[in-house]
């Protein structure tokens, strides 16, 4: 299982170096290539609580989805210490 992941991570890295050298527009081609072409939707039970999740993206946003993620994270942290 180990040599199996090291081989996944190799080709991870490979992507990551031929997406790094591409200039933004074609990365963003490329992105637009490869991407899921159906809705990024699913639901899911957790502890008897059905969640429906959705994923829209705002083709004009202000911040990427790594941005979001952690700015929601942190916001949660923070929400959690003040309780």
């Amino acid at each position: 299982m180990k040599d199996r992941n090291n081989e996944i991570y190799a080709h991870i890295d490979r992507i990551t170096d031929h997406l790094a050298a591409m200039p933004k527009q074609e990365r963003i081609a490329w992105f637009r290539r490869s991407a899921y072409v159906q809705p990024l939707n699913f639901i899911k039970e957790i502890d008897g609580t059905v969640y429906a999740v959705r994923a829209f993206f705002k083709e004009d946003a202000r911040e990427n989805i790594t941005d979001k993620v952690q700015r929601i994270v942190l916001n949660d942290t923070k929400n959690r210490k003040q309780i």
